[in-house]
């Protein structure tokens, strides 16, 4: 009789240790989800101009590594994350699971994904291309909660904070004396950014970039025909007077607009120029930046 009662007695405490440990969440085999905020103004996510969201699709590679290094832990390298309304969630087989042993880990983050991406080799930049603003809104997160690492105690919705690591240029020609808005040559003028260089690369695993090269004409993205032209380019500061400028074509006739000396352009800074247009030159008002930052600058194209 006794041994009846141990034995029921031991099956009890087997069933409640059983029922205690279901209760438990089992953090190390749940996939890691992300939350995606991006400083200042969220990422162009389409080619119809810049948004303040990320879209549902929009894709994102990460990297877990450990704690203070750029040693990628549990062979997470570059796992594609694709935002679905309200999180980044990974793709097919792409989920991120904290490391079985709970050391403390970090995670890189970029947008847009690059499936050939590496920690080990830098990433090629090229704005030449501005048709769509959106694929080369380079953007950049490193997740280390504080200095603490992440581990399975850290839960698994982790935050990411993104900066842009590019700048923004808006044009915003008026028309002066001598010209009308109204035109049609006008609304179909074409713009040009001259002088400023399209070519670089980043480093992953610090954010940080590469030497630019490669100038070439830049011909902006078209926000609304006559009014409002935008492009991402590479920061840079422009020593030499005259080293950029901005073309307007207007029907037969071409006016520009050219830099100081020093004309800046830093990362995460939107730069608005509006530029009066007179037939017999160019002028430049205000200059505004912002934090996407905006910078605004005025002036005239002769």
């Amino acid at each position: 009789m006794k041994t009846q009662l141990l034995t029921a007695f031991s099956a009890a405490v087997l069933l409640l240790g059983a029922c205690a440990k279901n209760d438990t969440p089992d953090v190390e085999h749940e996939v890691i989800n992300f939350s995606g905020q991006i400083s200042q103004l969220k990422a162009t996510s389409n080619p119809s101009g810049a948004s303040t969201v990320w879209a549902s699709g929009d894709q994102i590679g990460i990297f877990m590594v450990n704690h203070g290094t750029t040693t990628i832990s549990e062979n997470s390298s570059n796992r594609q994350y694709n935002f679905n309304g309200t999180v980044f969630a990974p793709a097919t087989g792409q989920g991120i699971y904290y490391p079985v042993s709970d050391s403390k880990v970090d995670f890189v983050a970029y947008y847009p994904f690059v499936p050939t991406a590496s920690l080990s080799t830098v990433q090629p930049i090229d704005v030449s291309s501005q048709n769509d603003l959106s694929k080369i809104d380079f953007l950049w997160s490193k997740a280390t909660n504080g200095v603490n690492g992440f581990n399975k105690s850290s839960g698994t919705q982790v935050p990411l904070v993104f900066d842009h690591k590019l700048s923004k240029v808006v044009i915003k020609p008026t028309a002066g004396t001598g010209l009308d808005a109204s035109n049609a040559d006008w609304s179909a003028m074409g713009v040009k950014i001259k002088g400023m260089q399209t070519m670089s690369s980043i480093d992953l695993s610090t954010g940080t970039l590469g030497a630019a090269s490669g100038p070439a004409d830049i011909t902006p993205f078209v926000k609304a025909s006559g009014s409002t032209y935008e492009a991402i380019v590479l920061p840079a500061t422009y020593a030499t007077a005259g080293a950029v400028r901005f073309t307007f074509e207007i029907g037969n006739d071409t006016y520009a607009w050219a830099s100081q000396a020093n004309e800046q352009f830093e990362p995460g800074k939107e730069y608005t120029y509006t530029i009066t247009v007179h037939k017999t030159g160019v002028v430049l008002g205000n200059v505004t930046i912002k934090d996407w930052d905006t910078v605004s600058r005025t002036g005239t194209a002769d």
